[in-house]
């Protein structure tokens, strides 16, 4: 879906963060991008649908080169969303209703459209309630929701989130997860960022790891995570699974995705020692 072929960036007067960034982001996969703070996660993200254009290096949408034409930036943003780490930077409208509108209004939508997409997203996120409460009087958790709805709404193609469980008690990450999950079964490929190995391990198709403002390692979350001593040089934690699996079998070159693999896997060489 998303390519990136040698992506540098660097801000106004500030140094370079992206350092020739490449990677493919596959349709249909749950993907997960690692890395200490201050890497390049979120400069990284602000490229994949326009937000930021890099100093060189070409991004592809679905196979099409990228030309930042307002026309093709419009296309790109409505089917590649971003829902941001914190939704102050995010929510720009004073009531619910008007949040959930502002990007179809700008997609340049039908009125008859626009209103059939906001009545799926209020039903499908729970907002009915919420329709003409001022966004200020929302919870921060209440928030990050709303802008997750705003985002979908559009029916986005790609669903990016920049540490998406941020600020969230463990109720909500629970619920925010599950959507997340609900999406992706829905047909939307998923790319987020976050710092939770443990839920990496088990819930990630493809694992991206960044260090440097370069993307230094990628692969299955078994295989990424079964190389821990890179990833303790990159200042990154290791699954607590992927630590007792070593311990125990510091030979096997993968690891265990979740508890039952695990038991499945010493069923397996108890049988076969016997």
């Amino acid at each position: 879906m998303l390519t990136m072929e040698e992506v540098y960036y660097a801000y106004p007067d500030g140094p370079c963060v992206l350092k020739g960034v490449s990677l493919h982001i596959p349709d249909g996969k749950k993907c997960a991008l690692i890395g200490h703070n201050g890497c390049g996660k979120t400069t990284l993200f602000l490229h994949t649908n326009g937000l930021l254009r890099p100093n060189s290096g070409r991004i592809y949408w679905n196979g099409e080169k990228m030309d930042y034409r307002r026309q093709t930036l419009q296309k790109w943003r409505r089917e590649v969303g971003i829902v941001f780490q914190n939704p102050e930077h995010q929510l720009v409208a004073p009531l619910v209703r008007d949040e959930l509108a502002f990007g179809l209004h700008h997609a340049g939508m039908a009125k008859s459209e626009m209103e059939e997409l906001m009545e799926k997203a209020l039903d499908e996120f729970g907002l009915r309630p919420w329709l003409d409460k001022p966004v200020h009087h929302l919870s921060l958790g209440q928030k990050k929701w709303l802008t997750l709805a705003a985002v979908m709404v559009m029916n986005p193609k790609l669903l990016v989130l920049d540490e998406p469980t941020a600020y969230l008690d463990r109720r909500q990450i629970r619920r925010f997860v599950e959507k997340i999950n609900d999406i992706y079964h829905n047909g939307t490929t998923v790319l987020l960022a976050t710092h939770d190995v443990d839920f990496v391990l088990e819930w990630a198709d493809i694992v991206f790891v960044m260090h440097g403002g370069q993307i230094v390692m990628q692969g299955a979350p078994q295989d990424i995570f079964a190389r821990q001593h890179p990833l303790q040089e990159w200042h990154l934690d290791v699954p607590l699974l992927a630590s007792v699996w070593k311990t125990l079998f510091p030979h096997e070159t993968r690891i265990p995705r979740n508890v039952e693999e695990m038991k499945q896997w010493m069923n397996e060489q108890a049988l076969g020692t016997v």
